[in-house]
């Protein structure tokens, strides 16, 4: 005689629909709209951080006592030499920032997945970034402070306003590295969402068809 459990046993390898789980609190269609805009957002903020950078350096290379005695001669050879240094430096702050943000962001789900309250899982993430990551935490502190530099002094030779100045640095910062991340994600879980659907739809499927057979060879009996 089968037991309860064995009666309500699952098809193996089928993942049955779940309403309540997190990645189908909205539909994938929403989720993917809005994964989609915040991935652009983050990835044309990183490019516009990158392009504020360069002008800014650019503009303190050619505005520093070395350039200026120059003969106007060697001014051009300069110009071009400073240019791919501010290209250069801008990028490898850039990458430093994302690469810091997202080790943060993984390491702190996974403290959290092993210790549940998130104040303490803050604490570990940042005991493991300290006594793992030392290199890359090192190299994360220049790269901030280097973007920090750009995107103020970018925004200084628009405008000497501190409030707008913060608030231009804190929103660069927020859409170019927290927003990417949550959107890479949302998208992913819309993904799964949608994966889930189709399966969960084709299983409905299937069982209407084994019934709609069913009936159909107890009519023709």
């Amino acid at each position: 005689m089968a037991t309860p459990q064995a009666q309500h046993k699952e098809p193996k390898g089928f993942k049955p629909f779940q309403a309540t789980s997190e990645s189908v609190h909205h539909p994938p269609w929403f989720n993917y709209g809005l994964a989609g805009f915040g991935v652009l957002c983050g990835i044309g903020a990183n490019l516009w951080q990158v392009f504020t950078s360069v002008i800014a350096f650019f503009n303190m290379f050619v505005q520093g006592a070395v350039y200026k005695n120059m003969a106007p001669s060697s001014q051009g050879n300069a110009t071009a030499g400073a240019l791919a240094v501010s290209i250069g430096m801008s990028i490898a702050f850039q990458l430093g920032v994302m690469f810091f943000v997202f080790r943060v962001h993984q390491e702190f789900k996974e403290q959290k997945v092993k210790i549940g309250d998130n104040m303490q899982a803050v604490k570990s993430t940042a005991v493991q970034m300290i006594a793992h990551h030392r290199l890359l935490l090192a190299w994360s502190v220049i790269s901030f402070a280097a973007d920090t530099v750009g995107d103020f002094t970018f925004i200084n030779l628009l405008s000497n306003d501190p409030l707008l100045q913060l608030g231009y640095t804190l929103s660069l910062y927020a859409v170019s590295t927290i927003i990417l991340s949550a959107s890479l994600e949302r998208h992913w879980a819309a993904n799964v969402a949608l994966e889930n659907w189709r399966a969960f739809k084709a299983y409905t499927k299937l069982m209407h068809l084994k019934v709609q057979a069913q009936h159909a060879r107890q009519e023709g009996k």
